[in-house]
């Protein structure tokens, strides 16, 4: 067990006591879920590491009409709970994001780089697009959905989650490459960076009215569920 692992377990030691033994929403198999905060984030199963986000994104998976054979599936986390569940697809390819990697570079665990706003994929060739509170991170969320728009085949669907509450707030800007923040700056924990990844949206339940995607339709599929109230969002190509 990695030190990190363990100085988090006995930091939050007192959430012991909430962890369950029930099915996991994410490999589908009786297991702990062992607390390790008050909310969902670090209520992890012990056997896939997935919390209710990725329960609930992996429940939205199966739900996905045809299945997902011979699928082509993008997923923007390279080490996710959900990769035994997206390797059943014809096409799964994991991805990163590196400022200092060339787009399209597989590095050497198999992952490639790509940016939501400047993917190296063709028009019209991806079936399903997975990401997990990533796109909180993403300066401009309407290139995203549009660049999701565009790889995707009609009828195809880009399932994401974000930290969801009230209205959207834009926290930060890039202008003219440089960061400015509109509001104090907000942090979220980054495995890649132990500084942590500066969340430049706190985005509400009205995202799906500010942000209109020409070619496609933004739409809730499931939540809020669990104490914080994490949703499933959803982007289909028309």
């Amino acid at each position: 067990m990695k030190i990190q692992t363990i100085e988090i377990i006995l930091k939050n030691i007192r959430y012991i006591f909430q962890s369950q033994l029930r099915v996991c929403g994410c490999c589908q198999k009786y297991s702990l879920i062992v607390s390790l905060s008050s909310g969902d984030e670090r209520k992890l199963c012990l056997r896939c590491r997935a919390n209710l986000r990725y329960e609930l994104l992996a429940q939205s998976i199966r739900n996905v009409e045809g299945g997902l054979k011979d699928k082509t599936i993008i997923e923007l986390d390279p080490k996710s709970p959900l990769r035994s569940l997206l390797k059943q697809s014809d096409t799964y390819i994991r991805t990163y994001y590196s400022p200092d990697d060339l787009p399209g570079t597989v590095r050497y665990d198999g992952a490639r780089c790509e940016n939501i706003t400047k993917l190296t994929f063709p028009d019209n060739s991806v079936n399903l697009i997975i990401s997990s509170d990533v796109l909180e991170h993403v300066p401009d969320f309407s290139a995203a959905m549009k660049e999701s728009a565009r790889v995707l085949v009609k009828g195809g669907i880009h399932l994401f989650t974000v930290p969801t509450s009230g209205k959207t707030i834009k926290r930060a800007e890039l202008v003219d490459g440089i960061v400015q923040h509109l509001l104090p700056p907000e942090h979220h924990s980054d495995p890649l960076n132990p500084d942590g990844i500066l969340a430049f949206w706190n985005f509400g339940f009205d995202l799906p009215e500010l942000f209109e995607v020409d070619a496609g339709n933004i739409f809730k599929v499931i939540g809020p569920e669990g104490k914080d109230g994490r949703v499933v969002w959803g982007m289909t190509k028309l």
